[in-house]
């Protein structure tokens, strides 16, 4: 069972990046803010590509209502730049997962091991970390389901 809506959220620091910068990724660096964690299967595969898209195109909202994003998944930090280039940049992080191997999802109880096709990938899933380090929001998807960018603004706008 994925963590739930008032849980701590589990801290983590991750290698991650942002366009062309390589850089880090820490949890507890962003607290005043609430923190949109989009756990995603893999890099290049479409409904991952269409999501990270739409984030990007959604950052003024979150942004607005006081939100980082960060994408989250197990590939490597030279598949996270490869991706980020073909989707011609994005302005958030995505932090790579790599090493320890998923232990960020495990953490958040998101990484079925034996559930996926693929293996070694988490679940999609949004959590939403509040300004006080808790989980304000959060909701486990298909692998095959788009998360829908206007459900997760909605949910940001009702912390603030």
């Amino acid at each position: 069972m994925p963590l739930n809506v008032g849980d701590t959220a589990p801290d983590f620091k991750l290698p991650s990046m942002t366009g062309e910068s390589q850089g880090e990724f820490e949890l507890s660096g962003h607290k005043g803010k609430n923190v949109v964690i989009c756990f995603y299967a893999l890099d290049f595969s479409p409904v991952c590509q269409d999501q990270m898209s739409v984030m990007q195109a959604s950052l003024g909202r979150f942004a607005d209502s006081n939100a980082q994003v960060v994408g989250v998944s197990t590939d490597s930090i030279f598949a996270h730049r490869a991706f980020q280039k073909s989707l011609g940049g994005l302005s958030f992080p995505l932090a790579s997962d790599h090493w320890p191997y998923g232990e960020t999802a495990k953490a958040y109880r998101i990484f079925p091991a034996s559930k996926h096709q693929f293996g070694g990938t988490s679940d999609r899933a949004v959590f939403i970390v509040d300004q006080r380090g808790k989980i304000g929001w959060a909701k486990v998807y298909e692998l095959g389901e788009m998360p829908d960018v206007g459900e997760i603004l909605g949910a940001v706008e009702k912390l603030i």
